[in-house]
């Protein structure tokens, strides 16, 4: 089995790329993750507005 190949990273990538090194974010959705809780992160670039969000296994969101 071959890994994963990553994505290059292009102007699309760089709202995410901070997040990728936020230890405190990282805290912040741990925390939320672990108890129970959805997190939902928004990242900006020029004309748009990603929302991502993410929920623990068994969570309703």
């Amino acid at each position: 089995m071959r890994p994963a190949r990553l994505p290059r990273r292009t102007s699309r990538a760089r709202p995410g790329l901070h997040w990728l090194t936020d230890e405190a974010e990282h805290e912040r959705a741990l925390a939320y993750l672990t108890s129970g809780t959805g997190y939902q992160l928004t990242l900006y670039d020029e004309s748009t507005r990603y929302v991502l969000l993410a929920y623990p296994a068994g969570a309703t969101p």
